[in-house]
C-alpha cells in the first residue's frame, strides 16, 4: 500500500454496491493482481479532494503558458489587424 492506510490497524466495513459496480472493481482487481478491498482502498485516496503540492505547480505551470499563449495571440492579431487596416487603406486609395 505505501500509505497510511498500511499503518493503521485495519478495520472490516461491509458495503453496498450495485452487481455492475462489484464485477468492475474485481475486474481491475484480478487485472492487477491485488485485492477487492486494495482497489477500493486506492479508488478512495484517489478521490482524497485535497490537492498537493504538486498540483498547485501544475496549475501554476498551466497558467503560466495560458498567459504567455493568450500573449503571443493578442500579438498576433494585432500584427494582423495592422496589416488588414493597411490593405483596406490601399484598396481605398485606388
Amino acid at each position: 500500500m505505501g500509505n497510511a492506510a498500511q499503518q493503521e490497524t485495519m478495520l472490516r466495513k461491509p458495503i453496498l454496491m450495485p452487481p455492475s459496480m462489484i464485477e468492475k472493481v474485481d475486474a481491475i482487481a484480478k487485472r492487477r493482481k491485488v485485492s477487492f478491498a486494495k482497489v477500493v482502498r486506492e479508488a478512495i485516496n484517489s478521490f482524497d479532494g485535497e490537492s498537493s503540492d504538486n498540483d498547485e505547480e501544475i496549475l501554476d505551470a498551466l497558467a503560466d503558458t495560458m498567459i504567455k499563449t493568450t500573449r503571443e495571440i493578442v500579438k498576433k492579431m494585432e500584427t494582423i489587424e495592422t496589416r488588414l487596416d493597411d490593405t483596406h487603406a490601399a484598396m481605398e486609395a485606388l
